[in-house]
């Protein structure tokens, strides 16, 4: 959202700018034609008309460059984003596979990452971060921890252009746990129940060991 209120922002200046310079031109080229009409009527007709079509050629190929250079920029941002977003995801998921426990390894990652994520995060990005840390550090993990890693994804994924519309809240649950559809039956019952908790109800429910 805020990506494409910038976008507006900046083709709604660019236009205004034009559109201010048409104007200007516009005054100046009446000037002109009055001066030119008074002394050859002829002259001024081809004056203008040969004005007209090199106005319209420069202002064509002008656009054209600006709004290719703004897309080379905003390619440019969204392949660092896209690097720096799948080192994070990368390391979270070492984390998922290793049992859940941090290692030194990835402390010291996750200091390095967050210096990168305020110089390249979107503000949804940043936001959806922010939240989902706190509540790691406040609490024992629980689903509401869970969903709040499900809007970072969203966030990660929105910023790079993706959309995830049509995925229901709290799905990306699936790619960390190994009963996605069981945690999101038991977060209905209990919004608030804990990663403990739940492990707890698999191994009743499933029969599991240790």
């Amino acid at each position: 959202m805020i990506a494409r209120l910038r976008t507006f922002l900046s083709l709604l200046l660019a236009l205004t700018l034009i559109g201010g310079m048409g104007w200007l031109l516009y005054l100046s080229t009446q000037s002109v034609w009055r001066a030119l009409v008074g002394v050859n009527p002829q002259l001024a007709v081809a004056v203008v008309a040969a004005a007209t079509t090199l106005i319209a050629s420069t202002a064509t190929v002008m656009l054209g460059r600006y709004f290719e250079r703004k897309k080379e920029i905003e390619a440019h941002f969204r392949a660092e984003k896209i690097k720096i977003y799948d080192e994070f995801l990368a390391e979270l998921f070492k984390v998922f596979e290793s049992g859940g426990e941090a290692s030194d390894d990835m402390v010291k990652f996750l200091r390095e990452w967050q210096r990168k994520l305020v110089l390249w995060g979107g503000s949804n990005v940043l936001s959806a971060y922010f939240k989902w840390m706190q509540r790691l550090k406040s609490t024992t993990p629980d689903a509401q921890t869970v969903f709040l890693m499900d809007e970072f994804f969203r966030a990660l994924r929105a910023d790079i252009g993706q959309n995830s519309k049509g995925l229901e809240k709290g799905a990306f649950a699936n790619l960390i746990l190994r009963h996605g559809d069981f945690f999101m039956l038991q977060a209905k019952k209990n919004p608030n129940i804990t990663l403990d908790e739940l492990s707890a109800l698999e191994k009743k429910y499933y029969g599991e060991e240790g």
